[in-house]
């Protein structure tokens, strides 16, 4: 990595700790030492959390049986151009929102990650807002490789508290993949910058913590 400038890097990944923001139908994660660090041992800790804790990938087998588990996204999907759009005052951003997006800053990139800059705190209210299905439907016809988001949920709120998913659903039944729970995203431009996003590979996973950085242009 000699040359590059770290300086230009910022991190989108959310701490992981007991008692932050989750689904509610989730456990809690819990952490438990086993052994403390000291002259003849080592620190090693425990720790119990579902798959999609904290910043997570969803992988599409999350939704979709058979779908293709986090093993099976391969390294060369990893790192990708990256659009940023916000959105304010609107309960989710639809495909109309986008194209107006796009006559501003050229159409997302094929390929790319696309995230949506929400800024919202209450990230299990019904009131929190996220993916229209006709948003992602135009992303998957742009040939976006993968979304993300700065809330628990694809769909907004209104929707996930009738069990309802039609975002979520269609994004990873068309064999893409969606990283939740993103954070700085305001600290990242429109576009130029590009996505870099790594977890560990469970066996048969779907969904996992990540860490999710973008290097700014």
């Amino acid at each position: 990595c000699r040359g590059m400038d770290f300086s230009r890097l910022v991190d989108l990944t959310r701490p992981m700790c007991p008692g932050q923001p989750k689904f509610p139908t989730d456990p809690d994660m819990e952490i438990h030492s086993l052994t403390a660090a000291g002259p003849d041992s080592f620190e090693v800790l425990s720790y119990r959390l579902a798959g999609p804790w904290g910043t997570h990938v969803d992988a599409p087998g999350h939704a979709v049986p058979g779908g293709r588990t986090l093993a099976e996204i391969p390294p060369a999907e990893l790192i990708m151009p990256l659009a940023v759009i916000p959105l304010t005052g609107a309960p989710s951003l639809t495909a109309a929102g986008i194209r107006a997006w796009e006559r501003a800053h050229g159409q997302v990139p094929a390929g790319g990650f696309v995230a949506l800059h929400t800024g919202w705190t209450d990230h299990n209210s019904p009131g929190t807002p996220g993916w229209a299905l006709d948003a992602v439907e135009l992303l998957h016809a742009r040939g976006v490789r993968a979304i993300g988001h700065d809330t628990l949920n694809t769909d907004p709120g209104a929707l996930t508290a009738l069990g309802e998913y039609p975002a979520q659903r269609f994004w990873l039944s068309r064999d893409h993949w969606q990283v939740e729970f993103l954070t700085n995203l305001d600290q990242v431009p429109a576009t130029g910058a590009t996505m870099w996003v790594s977890w560990p590979v469970p066996a048969g996973g779907s969904s996992f913590p990540t860490r999710a950085l973008a290097l700014l242009p």
